[in-house]
């Protein structure tokens, strides 16, 4: 359910395809995606890695073309310094500036005669797209190219062996090192500033990812659960994964806070605000409906930090307002 989500996700959150993140300023986050200067290890080559698919793939040297097919991959890449080397992308990637300039190659379906045109040394799939690009990548495969499906992270120590899986597979593991040891450094600076929140002020959180007709929620045991986790928030779906939630459920759960994860309807906070029957909910009552940036929620990438940060900002202002 969960890969089924995330890539129902990328369809609905660009127009008719969407994506993993929000139509606008998508320059707004505070990682530094310049590619560095560094001299990347040619000694590391060639290299062996099993990726996510249980596929033993070898890259025989450091890649200088670059496929990324999914938006966090791009991140990844650029943040621990191949953004030189990627040459197309997916045509939801908003992020880093620089990626509005690549060749789009991936979408609804994969444009494989213009990826061979590239020739590219090294394609990065993602878990979250199934099988639905299964046909297109066995193509890729058979003309030589060097395929590596990447995990769908789903906890923050997930997204840390991403990283460091791309790093491998780049050629700059020192520097995908460095990203995860700032990651955990800003992440630990949050949740030690959460840590004084006392368990009687922890408000309940409703995170909405699908508007009405069909609402869908964040539940236990999923990427944005151990967000709210991390700033001493409660989750107030109880289901695991990803569920498909009745209205008057919700109303029944009064959470203190919504926080609406999508930007592909129009006006997203007042259709909730307006809802018939909901004006009871303690969210609605006292106007704390809030719109997240769902690019740095739902990308298991470099940007997590600034993700749970703006979560914190919307749930407790109070403590992690600036």
């Amino acid at each position: 359910m969960k890969k089924i989500y995330s890539w129902l996700m990328a369809l609905m959150l660009a127009g008719f395809l969407a994506a993993c993140g929000n139509q606008g300023d998508a320059g707004e986050g505070k990682q530094n995606t310049e590619p560095k200067t560094e001299q990347a290890s040619e000694d590391s080559f060639p290299v062996t890695l099993k990726d996510a698919a249980d596929k033993e793939v070898t890259i025989e040297e450091k890649p200088e073309k670059i496929v990324s097919l999914i938006p966090s991959n791009t991140e990844i890449l650029y943040a621990v310094g191949a953004g030189n080397e990627v040459v197309a992308v997916n045509e939801n990637d908003n992020y880093p500036e620089e990626v509005k300039d690549k060749e789009q190659v991936a979408g609804m379906e994969l444009n494989i005669e213009k990826i061979i045109a590239l020739e590219p040394d090294l394609v990065l799939s993602h878990g979250s797209a199934g099988d639905r690009w299964d046909s297109g990548l066995k193509q890729l495969e058979d003309s030589g190219i060097p395929v590596l499906v990447v995990k769908d992270a789903q906890s923050f120590d997930e997204v840390y062996e991403t990283i460091e899986f791309i790093g491998k597979a780049t050629g700059h593991t020192d520097e995908a090192s460095d990203v995860n040891e700032d990651l955990k450094a800003k992440l630990d600076e949050i949740e030690k500033k959460a840590a004084d929140i006392k368990e009687e002020d922890q408000k309940s959180v409703f995170v909405e990812i699908s508007p009405a007709p069909e609402i869908y929620a964040v539940g236990k045991n999923t990427f944005m659960d151990q967000m709210l986790g991390t700033i001493n928030a409660k989750n107030a779906v109880q289901e695991e994964g990803w569920p498909m939630m009745n209205e008057e459920a919700i109303i029944e759960m009064n959470p203190e806070v919504i926080i609406v994860n999508y930007n592909y309807v129009e006006n997203p906070v007042d259709q909730v605000l307006d809802r018939k029957g909901w004006q009871d909910i303690a969210a609605v009552k006292d106007k704390q409906v809030h719109l997240i940036d769902e690019a740095l929620t739902s990308r298991p990438g470099p940007r997590i930090a600034e993700g749970v940060e703006a979560l914190a900002k919307a749930v407790y202002p109070e403590v992690f307002g600036e």
